[in-house]
Formats: structure tokens, sequence, C-alpha cells
């Protein structure tokens, strides 16, 4: 087949559609992928991807490593504030929408990788329309629920706008993959979108770390950690509150591995609780670089905003947290919880309660035997479950089912 995957992030941004495409191309298809300037988390196009003739090539060598074609269109960048989160939104959706014009009617099927915003999806049907060929859509991210943390009136105006184009969006879509099963039934209520387009294909995690021993050397602290986007969805100032109670005793530590909007928020609070002892932020780094991380982690944290049905998703990280065989503390709900609960591979609260996590973090701080076997539990679970062959191969059997 002759894939076109439409998404407003791809390569050097971390996203998990960068293992999908190249792995499409090597069960023998050909993929093209239509995304934008580089430039999340942080708000600033990457380095080198802001000269045109250098861009250029970054990408051919992208290309000749994988065999997936990159068309990259301009846009805003996301820098800070919402007002230019909008622009960035926009400004992806009109001009890829100007690029897909161009484009010949070669590609038998549209993929979109729906993130945020939903209206990256808007090119993907301009194509679908025009040379009449299916559409499937693969739904990290609810809209309009996700709109509400950027809206000051969520019943105003503008959210009703929203609320009529994510409908008038996921309806025009052929088939709709989703992450967790909650999203089905938000999608069938909410947008109106039939039961018999949607469908549930959990994410997948690289499973280069499965076989890894990254057991953590014995300093006499629990090291606890997050590795992922510091956003308000995150809702990580539950950790910093769990931390709080705690106190600033000395046998245990919080690494925060990432970058994001909150981060500013997290530090200020970190100072102002007189906790500069026990967190530590590391900032971004580099996939390859992650499994030194994760080895000098005893355990891993996992916290989701619980107020809204995006609340009740399995975000990416938890998959990739089950391959590094360490046990899993989370103040979370819906199917991450359920995972959690079912797999053995460690404990939950409600999103939230801090006071929960805390007690939790301080169970593994003072007995982490209790914990032993987690880790194994974890990496069972995934090999069952998440691995990228498992998704590629249910995906695939959708687009061949479609073509």
């Amino acid at each position: 087949m002759n894939i076109l995957i439409i998404c407003q992030h791809f390569y050097p941004e971390q996203f998990q559609i960068n293992d999908i495409a190249p792995a499409l191309v090597q069960r023998g298809h050909n993929v093209t992928v239509l995304t934008g300037l580089p430039n999340y988390p942080k708000g600033d196009v990457f380095d080198g991807y802001d000269d045109p003739s250098n861009r250029k090539r970054l990408d051919e060598k992208y290309e000749e490593q994988y065999g997936v074609h990159i068309i990259r269109c301009s846009m805003r960048p996301r820098k800070k504030g919402v007002k230019n989160l909008m622009l960035n939104y926009v400004s992806f959706a009109y001009n890829a929408r100007k690029v897909v014009a161009k484009l010949n009617g070669d590609y038998d099927i549209v993929l979109s990788y729906q993130l945020s915003p939903i209206t990256m999806a808007i090119p993907a049907i301009v194509y679908k329309n025009r040379w009449k060929r299916p559409l499937l859509l693969y739904c990290l991210d609810l809209w309009p629920e996700s709109a509400k943390a950027h809206i000051k009136k969520p019943l105003g105006l503008l959210y009703k706008f929203i609320c009529l184009l994510s409908r008038n969006i996921y309806n025009k879509c052929d088939r709709i993959l989703v992450t967790s099963r909650p999203f089905i039934e938000y999608l069938n209520k909410n947008n109106r979108v039939p039961l018999s387009k949607l469908a549930y294909l959990p994410q997948h995690a690289d499973s280069s770390m499965i076989s890894m021993d990254l057991t953590a050397e014995d300093n006499g602290v629990a090291d606890f950690m997050f590795a992922g986007n510091l956003g308000a969805g995150q809702n990580l100032t539950t950790i910093v509150e769990a931390a709080a109670i705690l106190g600033s005793r000395p046998d245990y530590k919080i690494h925060f591995v990432g970058d994001g909007s909150q981060r500013e928020l997290l530090e200020k609070m970190t100072k102002d609780y007189n906790l500069q002892g026990n967190i530590v932020f590391h900032g971004n780094q580099k996939r390859e670089n992650m499994p030194s991380f994760y080895k000098m982690a005893d355990a891993l944290l996992i916290t989701l905003r619980g107020n809204n049905f995006v609340g009740n998703t399995m975000p990416g990280k938890m998959q990739m947290y089950m391959t590094t065989g360490k046990p899993i503390l989370g103040a979370i709900n819906g199917a991450a919880n359920e995972v959690i609960s079912e797999s053995g591979c460690g404990k939950s609260v409600a999103s939230g309660d801090y006071k929960g996590l805390a007690e939790l973090m301080r169970e593994y701080i003072e007995t982490p035997g209790r914990y032993a076997q987690c880790g194994e539990k974890a990496r069972d679970y995934f090999m069952k479950h998440f691995t990228q062959e498992i998704f590629i191969d249910k995906l695939e059997q959708e687009l061949i089912s479609m073509v």
C-alpha cells in the first residue's frame, strides 16, 4: 500500500508515530508523513529546522535510514500562552491543507495520527474527499474534551464551535481506532460517532528495554521517577504535594525527566516546600539516554488529571514504564488504574489524591520488599498486550481491510 500519514508532530519530536511509520515500511508499504516543524514541547523550532536547506538535509538523512518520506509544512511555533498555542494549531491545519491540495492521488489510504489538536485531521479529510480514499484516524486525545483546559469559558461560543468542529471531523473519518476503551463511549455519546466505526487499539512501546538489566544500585535512597511531558494534563502537582507530606527526609528522591509548560510551577513549588534536596529536574533527554535514567530509578510515578474523560485514558508512558521492570505507583483513574491492578505491576490511588500517593511512596520507602515482584509482572503483561509487533499487526489489518 501507499500510505499517507498526517500528523502535526513527527521526528525529531518524540512520539510513537516515529516507530509506526518505519515499521510499516519494513512490512513492505510505501509511507509518506506530512508534518510540521518540530517545536514540541518547549515551543521553539528545533535547531536546524528553522533553516530550510538544512532542514531538507536532516529529513533526507532520516529518509535514507528509515525509508519514510517526510513532507514538512510551515507553521507557527507553540511558544508560550494560549493565544500562541491556538495560532500553532490553526497554522498547521491551514498550511498542511494547502500542501495536500497539491498532492496526487497515488496514496491508497490516509492515516491521521491524532494527537492534540483535532484540527490536524482536517488536511487528511481534504485528501480523502478529493481522491475518494479511505481515512483511518488513530485517536490519542479526545476532543472537544481536551479543549476545556485552554478555554476560560467552557460553555461559551468558542467551546460550542469546537464541539461542532470535533463532531464534524470525527464523523468524516471512515474508521477510528482509540487508545483507551472509555474513548469509545465518549465519541459515541458526545460526538455521535457510530459504534460500528470505533475499535480499541492500545498504544505500544519500544521493547528494547525488556531484556536490559535496569536494576538500580542500592544507594540507601528510594529513587522515584516521572519521565515525560511536564504539562498541565499530567497533574504533576500531585507528586510535589505528596512529597510535601513526606517532607525533606533523606531516604527518598523524586526525579523529573522531561520538560513542559508546568516545569516552572513545579520548580517553584519545590522551592516553596523546601524540597530542593528531594526533587531533581533533569530536563529533556535523548531517547537513547533514557535507559540510564530508568536504571537509577527504584519505582516509577504516573499521574493524570482526572476531572474529565481524558483522565480515563492510558498515557503512552504506561507501556514504556512496564518495559523497564520497575514497580509503578500511580495517582490516576480509568484504563491505567485498571492495568496497574490487573497486571500487579504496582499500586494506584485516584487521580489528584496526593495524600494517598504519599502513603504509597512511604510504604515503598519503608518496605520496598512488598513490591519485589511488580517489575517482573509488568514486563510479562507488556509482552502479552503492548509490543510493537502486536500493534502493527492489528493496525496493518485495519488498513488492508479498508483499502
